[in-house]
């Protein structure tokens, strides 16, 4: 890859940078921190997004899109906070 812009590079130049993809075919890196997060690249033919779509998620973000499939979310999260300001098992200082 011949291309890599950070993220607020691509941002000011995000019409130039697909038009390059689209016109010339380039496929370009994004890198956020020094570290590429992601491509981007022409549409089409390139199982790229898919593996990248499909790849498994770790830590927290493995549980996004978990709790939708919870039956009754909303009196889940009631019941916690409810517990939690009954809660006296710790001290717990007011911020004002």
């Amino acid at each position: 890859m011949s291309v890599s812009l950070g993220v607020a590079e691509l941002k000011r130049r995000f019409s130039e940078i697909l038009n390059r993809v689209e016109l010339r075919g380039e496929r370009i890196a994004v890198l956020r921190h020094g570290r590429t997060v992601a491509v981007i690249g022409p549409a089409g033919g390139d199982d790229d997004a898919l593996a990248l779509s499909t790849k498994p998620r770790r830590g927290l973000a493995a549980a996004a899109g978990a709790w939708e499939e919870h039956p009754d979310i909303d009196a889940f999260i009631a019941d916690i906070r409810a517990a939690r300001d009954t809660s006296v098992d710790r001290a717990v200082e007011v911020m004002e």
